[in-house]
């Protein structure tokens, strides 16, 4: 068989009649396991292209495809025996491209994409040979209807009169992907932080995007079958048989063999580098969540690696291609402290080294300020930090562990103040890759460097929250229902550790303690309103409301086991605070022995939060308040 790495437009836009088998099932990808993540790659490219005019292939998997015999001159057909899911994603997508083109009197394009999605008619011997996909029987009236709408609500109206087609997955996808990429198209999908300087880009110039992503941007690996290869065994093999390889497995081939022609000692380099990756099989390929799926430990680890190799942002599922790109054309920038090795022997070297780091990430030992941000790290829920965790700690450890545990506290703060703000993290890939960037070129890596990149942020997707917005969060703002609760967990534990004194003893925290609502979010029982709003009926529906929001502030919670919560239920105070006191050891609670707690209600919620608002500061300082650290040169 014959296989080679194949853009769409050199896929589609000669003439031929791809056909998918009736074996073959019918068309099932759906939004959230499918469309969005394709759609995440394409976005990804059109951004970046549209950003800085250049963006790396993306790999979109495999097809499988078998040439039947045609009489000369007639269009050339192929059998469509794996990938088929795929490949009819793309045609749906690059109609919604010719529909759009259309819309926007872009005429050019609408030939060009006209081009890739329908054969020649001076060609065509039968009606059906008019499409460059033949979908499987029970697909074809969807696929047909699509095809001949040039807009959304022209198929919409085709649909209300068809009502068998309401179900199909073909119709869902179309509609998905015109609604994204029209979005895109008028700038809705852009970032906060991109807006202005896209703001003279015009429809034209991203539909000119859309091509360049088309032509260039997209590849698929094409395997063509002869009339020799057995094509249901094939088909069998590739969709039911073996283990799947993992990306590592194939950056391991194509390493050791170049190493192999090298002509260097491949079982040497095994032992020293590469076998930790294998001994330690439970550990690297162990499934961690990652969005909405599971991967591979090894799998995030290749990903962060090659994210601050490249300095760019990696797609998790294009790993082996990313690599293999990086290993071959990636040179050293001038002045960086970043290594790129020149050898096969030299990457496998340099993987086990990050490697090694990596591992710190999960197993930190007695370093105890990683611990701690690792820790809360799984509050904010993010691994994209991870590419500038591996260049910190490989650049400083061990010898300047002092620089490199305030960088990790210039990190917390910036991570957490964020997740109380409730500001988006939708951009942190972007924000850590250009932290790298920012670090590399001013030559030195300290905390010093690093607060004042992050202190450049104006937008809500790279700011870095001033104790104003952090005081409007915490005073104004419910915390409880405004962020998820395992997030407002670790903030009462952070506060809780603040609070240890030299003369109260360590406790470990407990991991099945609840948040609880020290006055009740059912208050009305046993809370009565203030004297002062009774019988007046709009006094007391603002005393209300405004309860309904204090409650859920911070002043208001503290961390108890789940036991003592049920017991505990919806007490007067004078009942509740004498539980507290007697059985709760944290150091939150110890709040309320003092005289501020004799009376729980609005103002006494105030006046805790205004306790706990200092001590938040404390652990998580303003940047202005991050002390410059002893400059570390990195060049």
């Amino acid at each position: 068989m014959e296989a080679n790495t194949r853009q769409l437009e050199a896929i589609f836009d000669p003439n031929v009649f791809f056909q998918v088998p009736l074996f073959q099932r019918p068309y099932v990808w759906e939004q959230e396991k499918n469309w969005e993540p394709l759609w995440d790659d394409i976005q990804s490219l059109l951004d970046r292209r549209l950003r800085t005019g250049q963006a790396r292939a993306h790999f979109l998997g495999a097809i499988v495809l078998e040439q039947l015999p045609h009489a000369a001159g007639s269009i050339e057909t192929r059998l469509v025996i794996d990938g088929q899911q795929r490949f009819t994603t793309l045609q749906l997508f690059l109609m919604v491209a010719r529909n759009l083109a259309k819309l926007h009197g872009e005429d050019r394009l609408v030939q060009t994409f006209t081009g890739l999605v329908e054969n020649d008619a001076n060609r065509v011997k039968t009606p059906n040979e008019k499409f460059k996909l033949w979908p499987t029987n029970s697909d074809r009236a969807a696929f047909k209807a699509i095809h001949g709408c040039d807009t959304l609500q022209a198929l919409e109206q085709t649909v209300k009169a068809k009502p068998e087609l309401r179900t199909s997955n073909l119709v869902g996808a179309y509609r998905y992907f015109y609604r994204q990429l029209s979005d895109w198209l008028a700038g809705k999908l852009d970032e906060e932080d991109d807006k202005a300087a896209l703001a003279a880009v015009t429809v034209s110039d991203r539909l000119d995007v859309l091509w360049q992503v088309v032509n260039s941007g997209l590849q698929l690996v094409v395997i063509n079958l002869d009339k020799e290869d057995e094509t249901q065994v094939i088909f069998e093999t590739l969709n039911a048989r073996g283990t799947d390889l993992l990306p590592v497995d194939l950056i391991k081939n194509y390493l050791f063999r170049r190493a192999t022609a090298d002509g260097e000692d491949v079982e040497a380099i095994y032992e020293e580098h590469w076998a930790r990756f294998e001994n330690k099989e439970d550990f690297w390929r162990k499934e961690i969540k990652q969005g909405r799926v599971n991967r591979p430990r090894i799998d995030l680890f290749i990903n962060h690696y090659l994210s601050l190799m490249t300095q760019d942002e990696v797609k998790v599922t294009h790993l082996f291609n990313t690599f293999k790109a990086f290993a071959e054309h990636a040179k050293a920038e001038a002045g960086s402290s970043i290594p790129v090795p020149k050898t096969a022997a030299g990457h496998i070297e340099q993987l086990a080294r990050y490697a090694d780091v990596f591992e710190k990430f999960y197993e930190p030992g007695k370093h105890t300020a990683l611990a701690l941000f690792l820790r809360r790290l799984e509050a904010v829920d993010t691994a994209t930090v991870y590419p500038f965790l591996l260049h910190a700690y490989a650049t400083l450890m061990p010898e300047h562990q002092d620089e490199f545990d305030k960088i990790l506290a210039v990190l917390e703060s910036f991570l957490m103040r964020r997740l109380i703000t409730n500001y988006t993290s939708k951009n942190y890939n972007r924000l850590f890759i250009d932290l790298i960037k920012a670090v590399e070129k001013a030559g030195e890596l300290t905390a010093k460097s690093v607060a004042a990149q992050l202190a450049k942020g104006n937008g809500d997707s790279t700011k870095f929250p001033t104790n104003e917005e952090l005081l409007i969060a915490v005073f104004d703002q419910p915390l409880y229902d405004r962020i998820a609760q395992y997030k407002v967990r670790a903030v009462l534990e952070a506060l809780d550790a603040v609070a240890h004194t030299s003369k109260s003893e360590t406790l470990a925290m407990p991991t099945d303690l609840t948040i609880e609502h020290v006055m009740p979010q059912t208050w009305i029982t046993h809370w009565p309103l203030p004297d002062d709003v009774k019988g007046d009926a709009l006094a007391e529906q603002k005393a209300a409301a405004r309860r309904n929001v204090m409650l859920h502030t911070l002043g208001n919670l503290t961390l108890i086991t789940g036991s003592f919560n049920s017991s505990l239920q919806h007490a007067a105070w004078s009942s509740k605070r004498p539980e507290l006191l007697t059985y709760s050891k944290l150091n939150l609670t110890q709040y309320f022995h003092g005289a501020d707690a004799n009376e729980w209600n609005e103002a006494a919620i105030k006046k805790r939060t205004e306790h706990l608002f200092k001590q938040m500061v404390k652990i998580w300082p303003d940047v202005e308040r991050v002390k410059p650290g002893v400059a570390v040169a990195t060049s």
